[in-house]
């Protein structure tokens, strides 16, 4: 019977070491599936001020379920923001982003991407989340969102059957 035997204590090591090494290889403090996570759960109040107004305590993925259901596929991820514009500051995004990539069902050429920004992680965590930013293929073409009813809207009209936008910021 074969004998296993690592050629090294330091692999072993390697290969068992806690996720803070990866963290601190990402450069950024938080690993990408973290960011990821937090976009998930981040409330739409503290991303959106109208929505935040509204008292909408949805979390982001429960908005993004309502808003395109089952007309695509969402796969998450996280990362550095990259539905930034580096010359306008209020979109110039950092180093800690987690969002979606929305690809509709009837036509997956025209994928959809939503973001949310977050401060600097504090103890290996994802800071506060703060903003929203989006782009989808409105019935216009490419649009830039900094809302999420912008967003709904414009995916809405272009891909959901039947659609109705909501009368006022707060349906």
């Amino acid at each position: 019977m074969p004998c296993l035997r690592f050629a090294s204590p330091v692999l072993v090591l390697a290969l068992l070491a806690p996720a803070q090494g990866v963290l601190a290889a990402t450069g950024r403090g938080v690993g990408d599936a973290e960011l990821a996570r937090a976009a998930r759960v981040a409330r739409v109040a503290d991303i959106d001020y109208v929505r935040g107004e509204c008292g909408d305590e949805r979390t982001v993925e429960a908005w993004l379920d309502d808003a395109v259901g089952d007309t695509a596929r969402v796969t998450w991820r996280g990362g550095a923001c990259t539905l930034a514009n580096p010359g306008n500051p209020i979109d110039a995004g950092s180093k800690w982003c987690g969002g979606a990539t929305i690809v509709p069902k009837k036509d997956p050429k025209h994928v959809a991407s939503i973001e949310v920004y977050f401060e600097q992680p504090v103890d290996g965590k994802p800071g506060k989340a703060y903003a929203f930013r989006a782009v989808n293929h409105d019935l216009d073409g490419l649009d830039y969102k900094r809302d999420t009813r912008s967003f709904e809207i414009g995916y809405g009209q272009r891909f959901v059957d039947g659609y109705v936008a909501p009368g006022d910021d707060c349906d």
